[in-house]
């Protein structure tokens, strides 16, 4: 067995407490701030109360001198934290805001008290409101309890009074035994700060790498964070308005507003914001080397300097505002709806576009390329990535030899000129005439290319089936009502196909039986042959524009008197040549 990275240290709650309050123990802010809602804090106090187990603590004594970002906003007697807890943030987060009566940062950026209310007779915990704070045998918010811990006696004794008094107003009387149970439950919960929580310390000495693994894989109740999130930790530490500014970038880009991130293509996530950060600031698309960087590692002598690391962080906050540019996003998405991609509902490969993203800024900023150059070959590249899967296995491989192979450009037209390279060692003819036609035989809705020969319609600027409409326009998010716009029409309707014997859904929905039509059109076509249906929606289709609809729409001719497996084949390759075209028109 290997040799473990940690010690299992029991360690009483008061004393995490204590170090988090001194700063010796540090807690930088995670992957989506402090996110618990004060219920799920009653409970944890509830469930501790009861003597039941809450997870165990994994802290990383971090041996160098970082700036950690320590809890609460006060200034520590520790100038940099000696240990970091990187799992069970959550939790002691919770506990520390409420036994020091300290404002927690949420996910919005706002800051807030954790009020918890305690009913001394029934040992009960409530989430504190008006109702609480009104009522004379409920302790309204239990951080008054801990705070008065140095005074206990007197405060169980006032808080004693202070009930006695209210009830002999309301003509009652409390009891001795009541006082005792007060007294006893007061006591009780003061005597939380003594609860043990299982602690795990890693090792000091353990590399990026290794607490980043255990980062990803360790999981205690919370939800499960991977290596860009521990990027994220790193900047939320030593760069805590950056980390805001990409968590707003990516709020902003699902919410309709103008002058913001919003669109129709596509919601960035913080993870996808890292990767393009990294993959066009530091040409790393390796994750953990990414770490290793901002943490100040120099990859030549294999020694971290907080001078190195500082250096980084000047040029991430340089990268991070070209990236989160909202001019500059807006035209790179442009670039995605000239390779006919104009909907979110044709986008399969989000890596795709991050890493095309990342092209895209390094076309821009580092070779200064006219918009109208630089759109060209992005839409191309997007198209090129998308249909063919490119990111799809080992993306991070695939982009660290993209970035190597640019580190020898120095002109947009030399970057052109590889781009164009790695697209034709791609779109070869035989991809198109053989690996394209099998790709295309499946029944998933979501294939790349599928959505490749929807984007070539787009491009090709091609009708809508028996419509006066273009696909593009249908594919608009603003043309949906509550219909969509558009449909996908089996070709071969399925009950016709189970009445003649191919009841298997994988035959009968094939990405070849598809084409698009408007959805009114779609409610006009029974469940007949297509040899039967065809009659009438043949008179909307002008005979002088047959023969083009039918090249655009990948249609054989007389297909609907075909077999239904040969149509499938033909229409295969037929589809594969339009997007072919399509490409071809970019």
């Amino acid at each position: 067995m290997a040799k473990e990275l940690f010690t299992q240290v029991p360690r009483k709650l008061k004393n995490i407490i204590d170090e988090v309050e001194s700063g010796k123990l540090g807690l930088p802010e995670l992957q989506r701030g402090y996110v618990w809602k004060a219920p799920k804090v009653r409970d944890l106090l509830d469930s501790m109360m009861k003597g039941y187990p809450i997870g165990y603590l994994m802290i990383w004594d971090s041996s160098d001198s970082q700036k950690i970002k320590n809890i609460g906003t006060d200034n520590k007697p520790y100038s940099a934290p000696k240990s970091l807890i990187i799992d069970g943030q959550q939790r002691m987060t919770s506990l520390y805001a409420v036994m020091r009566h300290k404002e927690v940062m949420d996910e919005k950026y706002n800051q807030r008290f954790i009020t918890i209310s305690f009913n001394p007779f029934t040992r009960t915990f409530e989430v504190g409101d008006n109702a609480k704070k009104k009522a004379t045998d409920w302790i309204y918010d239990i951080s008054d309890v801990f705070l008065n811990e140095p005074r206990s006696f007197d405060y169980i004794t006032e808080f004693v009074q202070f009930v006695q008094e209210n009830r002999e107003k309301a003509g009652g009387i409390l009891a001795g035994a009541e006082k005792q149970t007060v007294q006893q439950n007061i006591m009780d919960l003061l005597a939380l700060g003594d609860y043990n929580i299982p602690t795990l310390e890693i090792n000091g000495n353990s590399n990026e790498e290794s607490v980043a693994d255990i980062f990803v894989r360790v999981n205690s109740g919370g939800e499960k964070l991977g290596e860009d999130d521990f990027i994220l930790t790193l900047i939320s530490v030593y760069w805590q308005e950056g980390r805001q500014k990409i968590e707003e970038f990516c709020k902003s880009a699902k919410v309709p507003k103008t002058g913001t991130a919003y669109n129709f293509l596509f919601e960035p996530s913080p993870t996808h914001i890292v990767r393009v950060v990294m993959s066009y600031g530091f040409k790393r698309a390796r994750l953990n080397y990414a770490y290793k960087l901002l943490r100040g590692r120099d990859f030549e002598t294999e020694v971290y300097s907080e001078k190195l690391r500082e250096e980084q962080f000047v040029k991430l906050k340089i990268v991070l505002g070209k990236v989160l540019n909202v001019q500059t996003w807006h035209d790179f998405l442009k670039s995605i709806e000239a390779a006919g991609f104009v909907s979110k509902s044709l986008i399969s490969a989000q890596n795709a576009l991050v890493y095309t993203y990342a092209l895209y800024l390094i076309g821009k900023h580092e070779y200064s390329m006219k918009e109208t150059e630089l759109r060209k070959i992005i839409a191309k590249w997007f198209f090129m990535a998308s249909v063919s899967g490119y990111y799809t296995s080992s993306p991070e491989t695939v982009v660290e030899a993209d970035l190597a192979d640019l580190r020898n450009i120095t002109t947009g037209a030399e970057f052109i000129a590889l781009l164009e390279g790695k697209i034709v060692a791609v779109f070869t003819n035989d991809y198109f005439n053989v690996t394209l036609p099998n790709d295309l035989a499946t029944s998933s809705s979501r294939s790349p290319v599928w959505f490749g020969y929807c984007a070539a319609l787009n491009a090709l600027g091609a009708k809508v089936l028996f419509s006066t409409l273009t696909t593009r326009e249908l594919f608009s998010p603003a043309a949906t009502g509550t219909k969509n716009a558009l449909e996908r029409h089996h070709l071969f309707p399925k009950a016709y196909l189970g009445k003649i014997g191919i009841t298997d859904d994988r035959d009968r929905n094939q990405n070849a039986n598809f084409a698009f039509i408007e959805w009114h059109d779609n409610i006009e076509i029974l469940d007949t042959s297509p040899a039967e249906y065809m009659k009438d929606q043949l008179v909307k289709i002008p005979p002088a524009d047959k023969s083009s609809i039918y090249e655009l729409h990948a249609l054989p001719d007389c297909w609907e008197n075909t077999d239904y497996f040969d149509f499938l084949k033909q229409r295969r390759a037929l589809m594969a040549q339009v997007i072919k075209k399509g490409f071809e028109r970019l």
